[in-house]
């Protein structure tokens, strides 16, 4: 792997998130008895204080950015930080609540977090990974 394929990588994970979540806009998504039922849903736990599902999720974008920029620049912060808000982003499903999703946004979402977990995989157990640590050098 080299770094250039690495950022790839991570460029493709971007862009299929930003493409997963474009396609919240796009029309007839579901159909509108699925999207009522959807809607008489309660609300979880986490978004009853719409202040505090904000300031959440605000700053847990900001931490992944920071850590995807930090990977991209082949830091070694950048690896742990991104490792450590994937993992304490899980219990945050619990309590997000139900989730609709189109065919199109479940196949970007589930590509974008398969990539995103390639890219994990490759910072910690891959020639990337002795870049970040400080070893031995290589073309990009």
């Amino acid at each position: 792997m080299t770094i250039a394929r690495f950022r790839l990588f991570l460029i493709a994970s971007a862009v299929l998130s930003i493409a997963a979540v474009a396609t919240v806009f796009l029309p007839d998504g579901y159909s509108p008895a699925l999207a009522e039922a959807y809607a008489s849903e309660p609300l979880p736990w986490l978004f009853e204080n719409e202040g505090v599902a904000i300031g959440v999720g605000i700053t847990a974008l900001a931490i992944m950015i920071v850590g995807w920029v930090g990977l991209f620049m082949l830091k070694r912060w950048g690896r742990a930080l991104s490792l450590g808000i994937t993992v304490l982003g899980f219990p945050l499903y619990l309590l997000a609540g139900p989730t609709l999703l189109s065919p199109l946004e479940a196949m970007l979402t589930d590509a974008s977090t398969l990539v995103w977990g390639a890219c994990l995989a490759l910072a910690y157990y891959s020639p990337v990974a002795a870049r970040m640590e400080g070893g031995a050098r290589f073309a990009e």
